[in-house]
């Protein structure tokens, strides 16, 4: 599936405006000045943190997707969901506006912009931006994924080795896989890049918004990306129906899949 809808000066607009959201998250991070020590800071309801950089860059990127793609639905984190427009679209824009608030407010830099379209649930057009690092990676159903222009691909190792496996939320069966410490934005790329062999995300912090935009930019650079049983991810209509994201390099899918409890 192409994602015809977006047309190339579309597309443009749309990642200037991600960069714009870029610009002004680094105008907020603690880590690059001293505005970010005094962003009040609140705990949403599922105990996950919300500042006013993410408000700000979600109102920045769901303004130019909304004029641009007026016709299209919206997932945001930031954003009440319309449950019934989510049912009945056939595109869907999913958007994580800043992902890794906690990273974010720590001055971190491993926090990131996700930007994603799914046609019919499947994730054909990905974005994720990481201001503070300076990289922007771009992934299209059948184009490829790139990382400042440059093409990514994943690893081609046959066995999982220690510091090569991401492990979120949960105790894998594995215990020689030391899972290195980052944001799950981050641990994507570096699957996606061959830095990392595999990832493992249990979905009980995450949502649709921290994945589909990884969904595709793995997938393009040569990755594999499925739920605990195999199966394709599909994103868009606000709903979870599997708890676990595995993201490999494709070769070791089935032994990334093994280290999960049953």
């Amino acid at each position: 599936m192409n994602s015809q809808g977006i047309q190339e000066s579309q597309k443009r607009e749309l990642l200037t405006a991600v960069r714009r959201a870029g610009e002004l998250l680094l105008e907020l991070w603690p880590g690059g000045s001293s505005i970010g020590a005094a962003l009040e800071i609140k705990t949403k309801g599922d105990g996950s943190l919300v500042s006013l950089a993410d408000l700000r860059s979600n109102e920045l990127i769901t303004n130019a997707i909304t004029e641009l793609f007026p016709s299209d639905a919206l997932l945001s984190e930031e954003t009440e969901p319309d449950n019934a427009t989510l049912a009945a679209a056939r595109r869907t824009w999913i958007i994580d506006p800043l992902d890794g608030t906690a990273s974010f407010l720590a001055g971190r830099d491993d926090f990131s912009i996700l930007v994603a379209l799914c046609e019919d649930q499947i994730p054909t057009f990905g974005v994720m931006l990481f201001p503070a690092r300076g990289q922007m990676i771009i992934a299209e159903h059948g184009k490829g994924a790139t990382v400042n222009g440059a093409p990514l691909a994943v690893s081609r190792n046959q066995l999982l080795s220690q510091e090569r496996v991401y492990i979120r939320n949960f105790e894998c069966t594995r215990p020689d896989l030391s899972s290195p410490a980052m944001d799950s934005g981050l641990a994507f790329l570096k699957v996606a890049c061959g830095e990392l062999d595999g990832a493992i995300i249990k979905m009980s912090t995450h949502r649709e918004w921290d994945i589909a935009a990884p969904l595709v930019v793995i997938s393009e650079a040569n990755g594999l990306v499925s739920d605990e049983t195999g199966a394709v991810i599909r994103c868009g209509s606000g709903q979870i129906s599997y708890r676990y994201v595995v993201a490999s390099n494709g070769i070791n899918h089935k032994e990334l899949l093994a280290v999960i409890p049953r």
